[in-house]
């Protein structure tokens, strides 16, 4: 499998896409409902973008999936005081799947954050197989176990 990602911050959005290649029919993905917020989208195939600032502790965590669910959180420092973000308005997550390749794009207005204040990123995915089995994709892993929240696997906005 083969997953490309691209991430653009404007002053007041941000747009995530990703796209997987390869035998898609050995993994799962959720069937398109009704875009709606959830919480442990982890816990299928989804789709991450962390946030952060190099000054500070805290973060934000984007999560989204192909039943179009998705979750906006802020975190005070590392994994801790999990907080749901408000948003003014609910993203767009569109999704274009074939037989050999996935994609999934996710726009979102966020007025309530000035983007322009994050140097550092995170973008992931974690891809359930069919056997239940989950698979972590992510630009980059420090450690041997997946950790996409911890500071050394984000890199620097350009």
């Amino acid at each position: 499998m083969m997953v490309n990602s691209h991430l653009e911050i404007k002053k007041k959005s941000v747009s995530l896409s990703f796209t997987l290649q390869g035998v898609l029919a050995e993994y799962s993905f959720e069937e398109t409902k009704n875009r709606q917020r959830a919480n442990e989208l982890w816990r299928t195939t989804c789709f991450e973008l962390f946030l952060a600032n190099s000054e500070n502790e805290d973060y934000y965590e984007l999560n989204f999936s192909s039943s179009l669910a998705w979750n906006l959180y802020h975190l005070s420092s590392y994994r801790a005081d999990v907080q749901e973000v408000q948003v003014l308005s609910e993203p767009t997550i569109r999704i274009n799947k074939q037989e050999n390749q996935f994609q999934i794009c996710l726009e979102l207005e966020l007025e309530e954050l000035c983007l322009e204040q994050f140097n550092l990123y995170n973008v992931a995915s974690i891809l359930l197989t069919k056997e239940n089995e989950r698979t972590f994709w992510s630009v980059k892993h420090e450690k041997d176990v997946p950790d996409f929240h911890h500071r050394s696997n984000f890199l620097k906005i350009t």
